[in-house]
């Protein structure tokens, strides 16, 4: 282990994430891309054992996911009654995990008995406490309901044997989680490692002390960096992460989503009380982080704030930015972000705060933002505080979208998460390196396969998504992806195609219900009758390893709730 172990940059190769009608990275852009905000009045026992203890103008509003009942035990292979008692947290970070393992191009059970190592931020466990409320109990209970078993269900599953652990630091749970794998992977202790987080509220416990405690808004319309903000609106969702050195993911032919440059992790000491952060323990890390990655502050030209809505939290974030940009000298460098501004974005204008889950998905969201080269406008807002301290400063609100494209140096955005007990994480993010390796131009058999029809028509339409982002994927790395990518399902189909035009008029005659078969392919003609296929014998020696990163297999999700009385579709 050397200093310089700590400058050794981290690749995200996978990743996925979960929101209020968002269930693929592409969906979550989308909804970005259009301004929208995804909130809705509480439904009626949703958070069993509600009372805010004050009085609301309205019902309690939120960023719910549409059901918090369902799963696809089936896909995982646990039994139903394992399934009613599996705490939906748990059961979302195994759904997570396939999800962004296969994004890497990589089968999760292809990796069985690797040291690749699990981290999980996690702080509460409301389906313990909803299942305690009822007054029930089932032996299944006993690992179900444990929050540990969100990071060593998932190892279990995989066949990992790396570290596997749940970490909590209340609201910046992820990012820790983040920073400890990616200190782990600098010092090799592991090949390669999973962060997620889920965020999934079935109780009304936290929500009635938060609610009394005058964290959460009453009015539920608080919009991050408003003049109106008056708490955080609650969300569910999560996200997830495969991490590898970026050395060992360009050799190993693995997409680059973007790259971790540095995360760092403090606490506040005594500075903004117990539940609360300050000015100069943020500015302390803003600086020391940049400094560990041999960079800048005003390098940065993007921060996904933490940006939670709270009257002074919003005010001191940005305050703290503004006087970090300032040097040693006293000096302030001109921000690398267009304009020469430091833009500020919040994504709980858009699914609310989902607590744990908060700073990963900030995470997706900044490698989005580099991705597409374009700064989303703060989801509701039209103007930003005039009370905010930032008159004077380079640090500017996106109240619009901010074109910020590729340019002689890579960008580099922060994510910024702040737990509730004064833990305080910031990652700087750096654009992925452009790796150009097209494969030559033939006929590549591409397998597709799902748990039925209807999933095998679902991937056919998320990989036309994908197929028409900003940077289509290489057709030979899409067919390395879906060879050997993902496990092969009961329904088969097969595209036979020497581009990415042909593949696309395939997927749209699956996406119709039209099964491909592959023509007279002998290769695809063997698949689809359930042969094992040795497909590294299409490839040439030394071609071109690389992969794509393409949306995971659909899911069949039934409801499985421990006592037998889930909430209605409408309820969550």
């Amino acid at each position: 282990m050397t200093d310089d172990d700590d400058l050794i940059p981290i690749a995200i190769i996978g990743m996925s994430c979960r929101a209020a009608g968002v269930e693929t990275p592409a969906a979550l852009w989308d909804m970005l891309d259009k301004g929208e905000r995804r909130f809705s009045p509480v439904p009626e026992d949703r958070w069993h054992g509600l009372d805010p203890g004050i009085d609301l103008p309205t019902p309690p509003a939120a960023s719910l996911l549409e059901r918090i009942d369902t799963f696809d035990a089936r896909f995982f292979g646990i039994a139903p009654r394992m399934a009613a008692w599996l705490d939906p947290q748990a059961r979302m970070m195994l759904e997570l995990a396939q999800h962004a393992v296969e994004n890497a191009g990589i089968d999760p059970d292809g990796l069985s008995g690797e040291p690749v190592a699990v981290f999980v931020g996690q702080f509460m466990s409301d389906y313990r406490e909803r299942i305690n409320a009822r007054g029930l109990a089932d032996s299944a209970a006993f690992p179900g309901g444990m929050t540990a078993f969100s990071a060593n269900r998932v190892s279990y599953q995989f066949g990992w044997t790396g570290p596997s652990m749940v970490i909590d630091s209340a609201c910046s749970s992820s990012l820790s989680a983040l920073g400890l794998a990616v200190q782990g992977l600098q010092h090799g202790a592991y090949p390669m490692a999973l962060v997620g987080s889920p965020s999934v509220i079935s109780n009304g416990f936290y929500a009635n002390t938060a609610y009394r405690g005058g964290a959460l808004s009453p009015t539920g319309d608080s919009v991050p960096f408003g003049s109106g903000r008056n708490g955080y609106v609650r969300g569910e969702g999560g996200a997830c992460v495969l991490l590898k050195r970026l050395d060992r993911a360009i050799a190993d032919g693995d997409p680059v989503h973007a790259v971790i440059r540095a995360v760092g992790s403090a606490h506040n000491g005594r500075g903004g009380g117990l539940t609360g952060t300050d000015t100069g323990s943020q500015v302390e890390l803003l600086r020391r982080t940049a400094a560990a990655a041999g960079r800048s502050v005003g390098d940065i030209g993007y921060l996904e704030a933490h940006g939670s809505g709270t009257p002074s939290g919003d005010a001191v974030e940005v305050a703290a930015l503004a006087e970090a940009l300032t040097g040693p000298d006293g000096r302030t460098a001109t921000p690398a972000g267009p304009g020469g501004k430091v833009w500020v974005g919040s994504l709980k204008a858009s699914i609310g705060h989902l607590e744990a889950a908060a700073g990963l998905m900030g995470l997706v969201k900044a490698a989005l933002v580099l991705r597409h080269g374009r700064i989303p406008r703060v989801a509701g807002l039209t103007e930003a505080d005039p009370e905010l301290p930032i008159a004077g400063t380079d640090v500017a609100v996106a109240v619009d979208d901010v074109v910020w494209q590729r340019g002689d140096v890579p960008r580099l955005a922060g994510v910024n998460s702040f737990g509730l007990g004064g833990g305080i994480c910031h990652v700087l993010l750096e654009e992925a390196p452009v790796v150009r390796e097209a494969g030559r131009r033939r006929p590549y058999v591409l397998p597709l396969s799902g748990q039925d029809e209807e999933c095998l028509a679902e991937l056919a339409g998320r990989l036309l998504v994908e197929l028409d982002g900003p940077e289509p994927p290489d057709l030979a790395a899409v067919a390395r992806s879906l060879q050997g990518g993902r496990r092969a399902r009961e329904r088969r189909a097969v595209v036979v195609a020497e581009d990415l035009d042909a593949f696309r008029a395939g997927l749209y005659e699956l996406r119709a219900g039209r099964v491909p078969d592959g023509g007279e392919d002998p290769v695809a003609r063997a698949w689809l009758r359930g042969e094992d296929v040795d497909w590294e014998a299409l490839w040439e020696p030394g071609e071109s390893r690389a992969r794509a990163h393409l949306p995971g297999s659909p899911f069949r999700r039934r409801s499985h709730w421990f006592d037998r009385r889930p909430p209605s579709p409408s309820a969550g």
